[in-house]
């Protein structure tokens, strides 16, 4: 897996910590990309002052290059890394339809947004965007969560070589190629697989439920389902050449037992799933990844599968100028 195109997503520009500014340099640096700062805005409040007509697309203009000035800021301290950096504003809405958009136009291979968390520790819900982002964006998606610094810690990929819910067989190579192109960025920094096995018949819905189903909840039945799990997992990790002490497979809710592994290991990033549905076109994320996400105390990386298509229109449904004039009136 190649990124050669990476977009860093500022949702605000008023004060852009330095943990991000430093961390993003490091991986575009070990990336050898090229990178992009993006700023979406849409502030309808600052154009209620002004009469609809003309004057509107002036004052849009002027919006832009005023906030493009202050991006332009935030670039030249990564240009003092020797990056090379290009920066863009553009009026738009919903923030994360602009935001894909223009990774769409861009052709970018990586986008990485800062979250936007009051605890510390990373820990916390899913904003609104995030949770749009991690649905529709058609690359992979680096969500920046923790002011810690990437300290050679473990890249984790959480696999589920099962495909419990449907998911594509080549989505546990993808998660494992983008940790491994993560692992180069950073200084070969290790990569370990993770897969947390559940009991065998929580993986099946109650309309199927038949004795052969039941039989699964005996001991010896769910021994046998942790053994095949393993198999499946060493299978994976065979192809890609990891070694036997950087698996780890143990019993138990992913939603608890991944943030605890993590933690334990000191992990820099963990690189998750999002699961590809024909209709609507998105990707299912689901109520227990979103709880091992905020439960994470790192950086996490989304990875979609293959053929995923993006269900946002290259161009805005609507243009900003019509909008705004609609928010005035409406005001």
């Amino acid at each position: 897996m190649i990124w050669r195109h990476v977009m860093l997503a500022l949702l605000t520009i008023e004060s852009v910590p330095g943990h991000v500014i430093d961390r993003v340099g490091r991986l575009v640096r070990g990336l050898q990309a090229e990178l992009e700062l993006f700023h979406p805005s849409y502030e309808p409040e600052v154009f209620r002052e002004i009469a609809a007509g003309g004057a509107i697309e002036k004052l849009i203009a002027s919006h832009i290059a005023e906030r493009h000035r202050r991006l332009e800021r935030v670039a030249d301290t990564l240009r003092d890394q020797s990056l090379e950096v290009r920066s863009s504003v553009r009026v738009d809405y919903p923030i994360f339809e602009a935001v894909i958009r223009h990774a769409l136009r861009q052709g970018s291979s990586l986008v990485i947004l800062p979250v936007a968390r009051a605890d510390p520790s990373g820990k916390g819900s899913l904003s609104y965007t995030e949770a749009r982002l991690i649905e529709v964006c058609p690359c992979p998606l680096l969500l920046l969560k923790t002011a810690q610094v990437y300290s050679q810690g473990p890249i984790i990929a959480a696999v589920d070589p099962r495909h419990v819910r449907e998911k594509p067989a080549e989505l546990d190579d993808a998660i494992v190629a983008a940790a491994e192109t993560l692992s180069s960025a950073l200084s070969d920094a290790p990569v370990r697989l993770y897969h947390a096995v559940q009991p065998a018949g929580e993986h099946i819905t109650p309309e199927v439920v038949d004795d052969k189903v039941a039989s699964r909840a005996q001991p010896t039945r769910q021994k046998e389902y942790f053994l095949e799990s393993e198999h499946l997992v060493q299978e994976l990790a065979m192809r890609h050449e990891i070694q036997r002490d950087r698996v780890q497979i143990e019993a138990g809710p992913v939603e608890s037992s991944l943030p605890i592994y993590a933690r334990q290991a000191r992990a820099d990033v963990v690189v998750m799933g999002a699961v590809s549905r024909s209709y609507p076109q998105a990707a299912f994320f689901g109520y227990t990844a979103e709880r091992v996400l905020t439960a994470l105390n790192c950086d996490v990386l989304i990875v979609k599968p293959k053929g995923f298509r993006c269900p946002v229109s290259r161009r805005p449904h609507r243009n900003a100028a019509e909008r705004l004039r609609a928010g005035h009136r409406r005001s």
